[in-house]
This record gives C-alpha cells, structure tokens and sequence, in this order.
C-alpha cells in the first residue's frame, strides 16, 4: 500500500519490476494455458517452448537471483520470505522442464526449436517496447533529458553481470550476445532429442 501525494489515501500498488512479464513469470500463464486449452497441436508447440525456457531460464534465474539488486539485500536472503519463494518458484520450473521432456507427450522435431527460437526472440523483441513504456523519462522543455526508472523484462534494458553500458555500440553487441547465446542454450537442449529417431 503507497500513500497518495495528498497523503489522505492508501492505495494497492505494484512496483514495475514486479509485474509478471519476466521469462518465468510468464511461464504461469503457460501453464494455465497448456492445461486448459483443447488446441492439442498449439499445447504441444507451447510445451516444447516451455521445455528449454523453463529449464534453462530458471536456472539461470537461480545462478543470478535478481532478487538481491531489486528487492531484498543479500544480508537478508536468509529470513525474507521472497527469497524463499523466488528460489521455490524457479527450482519448481526447473522441475516442470524436467517433466515436459520425460512425459513421452512431445514427439519431438526440428520444427518445436525453430518455434522456440522464434518465440524467444519475439519475446525479446517486445520488451524493449515494454521497458520502454514503463520507463519514467524525464523532459525539460520538451526534449528527453534521462530515464529515471526502468524495467528490466528479458533483460534487455540491463545485463544481470552489472556491467555499465554506455556506448550505443556497446548495446549492439550484449544484445547480439544475448540474442547468440539464446539460440545457442535453445540448440543444445534440442539437438539431442532431434538429432536421431529414438
């Protein structure tokens, strides 16, 4: 609950970076959606989509827990219940993946990784539209002075190394990179299952 500038009011608020639009978070919606829906051919190309993203998103959501730059300090991991949650949710997705891949339910192709990799970078795509409007620029005399505040969705706004971009040309290349290692992390986990005819 934040208080209204006049200060009379109390009002529910969801900071941005808290939105679900992160990789993981959307994989709730996936979920619902790969339970529910009765479009067998779209449930099957969801959940090989799902299979790598989980897997490997999660993982490297746990290798790099952005909980300790945007919510919580380091020195509190221990008794806030939002580290427990966050490590409990992506070991939970982790698992999913696992289970997608035995479940015997996919009859796997060339065709789900090149729809994965699609998705991806679709994904990827649109948040740079999506960090852009939650951005908070800020204007003087009509003209763009900075951006106060931004989300990070897909992590295309700022690397999870910390390292500061400054330089458009240095923005050229981490998005190349994550754009290589995205398609190269989806290649790897699909390359077995579409290499031979089990």
């Amino acid at each position: 609950m934040v208080p209204s500038a006049t200060g009379d009011l109390l009002l529910p608020y969801v900071p941005l970076n808290h939105l679900p639009l992160h990789f993981c978070s959307i994989q709730i919606l996936l979920i619902f959606y790969t339970r529910f829906t009765s479009n067998k051919k779209m449930r099957e190309n969801v959940l090989a989509f799902m299979y790598p993203t989980c897997i490997a998103g999660a993982f490297i959501a746990l290798l790099m827990p952005s909980i300790f730059t945007t919510s919580i300090p380091v020195e509190k991991a221990f008794v806030s219940l939002i580290s427990y949650q966050f490590f409990l949710f992506h070991s939970m997705l982790i698992a999913l993946g696992i289970i997608i891949l035995i479940s015997g339910e996919i009859k796997w192709q060339k065709k789900h990784m090149y729809y994965t990799m699609i998705m991806v970078l679709v994904f990827g795509f649109a948040s740079i539209y999506i960090n852009s409007i939650f951005a908070s620029p800020t204007y003087v005399d009509g003209k763009l002075i900075s951006v106060d505040f931004w989300s990070n969705f897909f992590f295309t706004y700022q690397n999870p190394l910390g390292i500061k971009l400054t330089q458009l040309w240095q923005w050229y290349l981490y998005l190349v990179i994550i754009i290589a290692l995205s398609l190269l992390i989806i290649f790897l986990f699909y390359y077995p299952l579409v290499s031979k005819k089990k």
